[in-house]
C-alpha cells in the first residue's frame, strides 16, 4: 500500500519537474507581480480628502492661468461653499411631496446646516432652474428652505417623474455649472455669493 502510493506521488511530481525545466527565465522577462510592481505610481494619485481635491484641482487651474488675478483670488470662500455642499449633502433632512407638475422638497437642519442649505438653496436651485426643462423657486422656512420643481412644460410626464425621481439633491446636482462655478468664486468673480460669517 505504501509502495503504491509512493508511486503516484511520484507520478504527479515527476510533469511538474519536468515543465520546470522547460521553463526557462530569460533576461527581462516579467511576471504579472513584477509588471504591478513597475506600473505603480511612485506618489499617491488621490488626494485622500474629497473636499480638499476640489480645491487643489482649483488652485492648479488657477495657477495654470496667466491671467489669474492672485490679489482677487479667495480660496477660503470655495472652501467654506463646500463645507456648505457637505452640511445640505450629509447633514440635512429632506421631505418630498409630489404635487401637480412636480415635487415640493422642505429641507431643514439645525445650526450652521440651516444657513448651508438656504445658500446653497439660493445658488444653486437658481441655476438649476434657469433654461432647463424645470422651473425651480425657493423658500426660506425658520429651519431651512423649501424648493417647489415643476416641469416647465405642462403635461410632460417625463419631466415630472425625472424630478420626482432625482429628489432634492439629485436636481442639485443637474446641468454643467458646479466647475466653472467653483473657479469662478475661488477667482473672486462672485461678489456678495456664498458670504460666510466668522
Amino acid at each position: 500500500m505504501h509502495r503504491h502510493t509512493l508511486s503516484a506521488f511520484a507520478g504527479l511530481l515527476l510533469p511538474a519537474l519536468l515543465f520546470a525545466q522547460d521553463h526557462k527565465h530569460e533576461p527581462g522577462m516579467t511576471h504579472p507581480a513584477d509588471s504591478r510592481a513597475a506600473n505603480a505610481p511612485t506618489s499617491p494619485q488621490r488626494p485622500g480628502q474629497a473636499a480638499f481635491g476640489a480645491i487643489a484641482e482649483v488652485v492648479a487651474i488657477l495657477t495654470a492661468d496667466t491671467t489669474t488675478d492672485w490679489s482677487k483670488v479667495n480660496i477660503e470662500a470655495l472652501r467654506q461653499h463646500l463645507i456648505d455642499m457637505d452640511d445640505v449633502t450629509i447633514r440635512s433632512t429632506v421631505v418630498q411631496q409630489p404635487i401637480a407638475g412636480g415635487a415640493r422638497f422642505t429641507v431643514t437642519g439645525a445650526g450652521r446646516v440651516t444657513d448651508a442649505i438656504r445658500r446653497m438653496a439660493k445658488s444653486h436651485a437658481a441655476m438649476v432652474g434657469t433654461g432647463g426643462a424645470q422651473r425651480v423657486t425657493v423658500e426660506e422656512i425658520p429651519d431651512g428652505a423649501r424648493l417647489t420643481v415643476i416641469a416647465a412644460q405642462s403635461g410632460d410626464s417625463a419631466a415630472v417623474a425625472r424630478i420626482r425621481g432625482l429628489g432634492f439633491i439629485g436636481m442639485l446636482t443637474l446641468g454643467d455649472h458646479h466647475g466653472p462655478h467653483h473657479v469662478a468664486m475661488a477667482r473672486g468673480d462672485t461678489p456678495g455669493a456664498h458670504r460666510h460669517e466668522p
